[in-house]
């Protein structure tokens, strides 16, 4: 597929990633990433677990192995949740980066050193979502993900509760 790719697209500085889980067996893993490398691939990225190990711990051990079997910039992702994790994770790993997923859902301002979502980030993804006319689904989702540290449980009753944009702004301006 890479090299389908790599010969659709003229550009040679045009670039072509892969994002892995690792498999049980890590030298199949590891020999994955050496062919990708192979065939024109820029960089990977490496989710620390396997399929099956959904809220188990991430085995950056494995991402570090493999970073030290490839020339190709590798990164790292699995259960990073703050800025501290991040650098440990990058640190422990030795890759050229880290993937962020669940943890910036939670707090889209991270990697600005905020420990949890400030309200101006809320309201700035409530004025994006609204201008771009973001479906309801996602937009409720995000602001659910972004307030999960900062409100109670009762709140989030109330709030993961509200079917509309206009309970959602309601809610939003009076509390």
């Amino acid at each position: 597929m890479v090299k389908q790719v790599r010969n659709q697209v003229e550009n040679p500085r045009f670039s072509v990633s892969i994002k892995i889980r690792i498999h049980h067996d890590l030298t199949r893993t590891i020999d994955l990433c050496q062919k990708a490398e192979a065939t024109g691939v820029s960089w990977i990225t490496v989710h620390g677990r396997t399929v099956e190990e959904r809220h188990q711990p991430v085995h950056y051990d494995a991402i570090k192995m493999i970073k030290e079997s490839v020339s190709i910039p590798v990164v790292a992702n699995g259960d990073i949740r703050n800025l501290k994790e991040a650098e440990n994770v990058w640190q422990m790993t030795g890759t050229d980066g880290v993937m962020v997923a669940r943890g910036l859902l939670e707090n889209p301002a991270m990697f600005a050193g905020y420990e949890e979502t400030p309200l101006k980030c809320i309201w700035d993804w409530v004025n994006i979502a609204l201008e771009l006319g973001t479906p309801f689904m996602c937009f409720h989702q995000h602001l659910m993900y972004m307030m999960e540290k900062i409100t109670s449980r009762q709140e989030k009753r109330v709030f993961n509760a509200l079917s509309s944009t206009s309970a959602v702004l309601d809610y939003l301006t009076d509390n």
